[in-house]
């Protein structure tokens, strides 16, 4: 029966949540405090512990508030948070049930806003190279803003004073509200699926952070990005700086600054081609002046060294040729002349029959005296080749023969000495008239 006393873990964790179920202040209770151990897992849930300088408290909320926060907790945060204290009967502890959490020092939309800043920005949304240039004289203009607020007035009314003749289109957008962002998106999307939009406005007037909020939602920022027209965010007064600001191609302080920037200002552009026309004017007369002097130049050059003067320097070297040739052909006719004169003058005196009778007299001595000569150089020849041939006959071995000499060859060769043979040596004997073969049967030495 001692044992009836005893209550199990269970029963005594109910009657302990009982107590904190029936406590009315524990149901709706205000607490601040410093997020540690923050984690959120896929289901959406958040847990964490909120904690100060003498105590912890361990801190759950579903994912059905979660996803009503503007912001993600991160640790070390201050917060400021409201819900109900409870048991955990599983884990035997209690703990806060959290419904609703703010930052405490900062508004949560300004926490949404920055860390949407921050992650945009490290995908490069807003980096400056993204950015393109405007067109300079765009024809048609598209605005997405409302078509009640005074934004679209003033932006139109610009437009017309600078250039009239700017087609401006209109793309009617809530810019405020639940319904805003998605709108934005929309009409962003309808801009670009036309072809003929050269430039887009995106804007509204000033307001709150909450009024211009729509503004800074991620879909919008993701859709100006996406924009294959170059976008102009007019959002507000010049001090309310969204994130559609950073991710447009220009950023315009306001809505009227908007307009200006889209297109530009046609008295700004008849001044800039009135000078632009003087200055072309002028480039243009200097030119022509340039372009004188060197045809001038050049007509001076043709006149001076042109083919009319090069005509007449050959004309006028031909004509000193021709005056020289004249003046050498008559110098030459006057030596012809001169010299036939001469042999008219001495054919004239001495006659031609007379000189050819000379000549032919003077010829038959020459012949005469060359015939004497040479009979006389015949004579004197043929005497000293007679005397030759008698010295030749006293020298010739025949006739040493004919008086009785004989030669005495031992083998075709001549003996001169008995001492270059032998007995019994075969000799020939060649005399006047016959050869005699013999054989040596003696001999004597000297």
């Amino acid at each position: 029966m001692e044992q009836d006393k005893y209550l199990s873990v269970e029963a005594l964790t109910k009657y302990i949540e009982k107590k904190f179920e029936v406590d009315p202040y524990l149901k709706n209770i205000y607490v601040k405090g410093e997020v540690s151990n923050f984690k959120q897992p896929v289901s959406g849930h958040m847990y964490f512990t909120l904690k100060d300088e003498g105590a912890e408290l361990r801190c759950v909320m579903f994912q059905k508030s979660a996803a009503k926060l503007g912001f993600k907790p991160e640790d070390g945060m201050q917060i400021l948070l409201t819900g109900r204290v409870s048991v955990f009967s599983k884990g035997g502890r209690y703990q806060l049930y959290a419904e609703w959490m703010e930052p405490d020092g900062i508004g949560s939309l300004y926490i949404k806003l920055e860390q949407l800043k921050k992650q945009l920005d490290k995908e490069g949304l807003f980096a400056q190279n993204r950015k393109r240039a405007l067109p300079s004289f765009p024809a048609k203009v598209g605005i997405i803003t409302s078509k009640t607020g005074a934004a679209i007035r003033d932006m139109i009314t610009t437009m017309k004073r600078r250039m009239p003749s700017t087609e401006i289109l209109l793309f009617p957008t809530i810019v405020q509200g639940d319904t805003a962002a998605p709108n934005i998106v929309r009409n962003i999307e309808r801009a670009n699926f036309r072809n003929d939009i050269d430039v887009l406005i995106i804007g509204r007037g000033g307001g709150s952070i909450e009024d211009l909020w729509a503004f800074n939602e991620e879909i919008v920022v993701r859709a100006v990005a996406d924009s294959d027209i170059p976008v102009i965010s007019a959002v507000g007064h010049e001090t309310d700086t969204t994130l559609t600001d950073y991710v447009a191609d220009v950023r315009a302080a306001t809505p009227t600054a908007a307009a200006e920037l889209a297109v530009p200002d046609y008295r700004d552009l008849l001044e800039r081609i009135a000078e632009r026309r003087f200055r072309l004017i002028q480039a243009m007369r200097q030119r022509v002046d340039v372009s004188k002097q060197n045809v001038d130049r050049k007509r001076e050059r043709l006149i001076m060294h042109g083919p009319k003067r090069q005509i007449e320097q050959y004309q006028e070297r031909t004509d000193y040729y021709v005056e020289r040739l004249e003046r050498g052909l008559k110098q030459h006719l006057m030596m012809k002349k001169y010299a036939f004169e001469r042999l008219s003058f001495r054919l004239t005196h001495t006659g031609l029959d007379r000189e050819i009778d000379q000549q032919q007299q003077h010829l038959a001595t020459l012949n005469k005296d060359l015939k004497q000569q040479m009979s006389r150089l015949v004579t004197m020849k043929r005497r000293d080749f007679l005397q030759k041939v008698e010295a030749l006959e006293h020298l010739s071995p025949l006739a040493l023969l004919k008086r009785g000499y004989s030669v005495v060859y031992k083998e075709d060769e001549i003996l001169t000495s008995s001492k270059d043979i032998s007995v019994g040596d075969p000799i020939q004997i060649t005399m006047a008239t016959g050869k005699i073969h013999a054989k040596i049967t003696k001999k004597e030495d000297k």
